[in-house]
């Protein structure tokens, strides 16, 4: 099976977390949108087209021998709900700003804030 250490799957749940928080605050389309993008990138082309884990594995790639690890199996799931929710966001948005475009990303940030916090 293979693992992705936690401190990168921690990253990507805060960007979820910060972006789609400030998504819904400003009520900003864009910030949504570029969420869905950024998102939905490793879920077509893979893990190696995480940005997130890109640039998270530079900065600390001294660690990342010594981090526990996830299932990629796992982390691929989540990050396909999420997708799947900031995607049904998107288009919501984009068709006619709508307050339920606002729920599906605040359940996001729900659900990644968790997550972070541990109890998933």
């Amino acid at each position: 099976m293979k693992e992705i250490p936690v401190f990168l799957v921690k990253a990507n749940q805060s960007v979820l977390v910060v972006g789609t928080g400030l998504g819904i605050i400003l009520q900003n389309v864009w910030i949504i949108t570029s969420l869905f993008i950024l998102s939905l990138l490793p879920i077509i082309f893979g893990p190696r087209l995480n940005l997130v884990f890109m640039f998270t594995r530079r900065l600390l790639q001294s660690k990342i021998d010594t981090q526990k690890t996830e299932a990629a199996e796992l982390q691929r799931f989540n990050q396909t709900l999420a997708t799947i929710l900031l995607g049904l966001s998107t288009l919501i948005l984009w068709l006619g700003p709508h307050w339920s475009g606002y729920v599906l990303a605040g359940m996001v940030t729900v659900a990644a804030g968790v997550a972070l916090a541990g109890f998933a």
